[in-house]
């Protein structure tokens, strides 16, 4: 985790500018890196919730139908 002597505070490396710099003084904390995108089980779950939301409408327009 970079810390920041200007800020005092350590910084999640997402935080940081692209280019490793703080987000609040500007100062060189880290390499710039890659942002990474959401790992697969977040989308895993989003499906999940998806098809699970789904069918609950179904079965409330099923139950109003009715």
């Amino acid at each position: 985790m970079p810390w920041c002597e200007a800020c005092t505070r350590f910084y999640n490396p997402n935080t940081l500018h692209a280019d490793g710099t703080c987000p609040n003084c500007g100062a060189k904390l880290a390499e710039p890196t890659e942002r990474q995108g959401a790992p697969w089980h977040f989308w895993l779950l989003t499906g999940a919730l998806a098809i699970y939301l789904g069918w609950r409408l179904i079965q409330l327009i099923l139950l109003i139908v009715k």
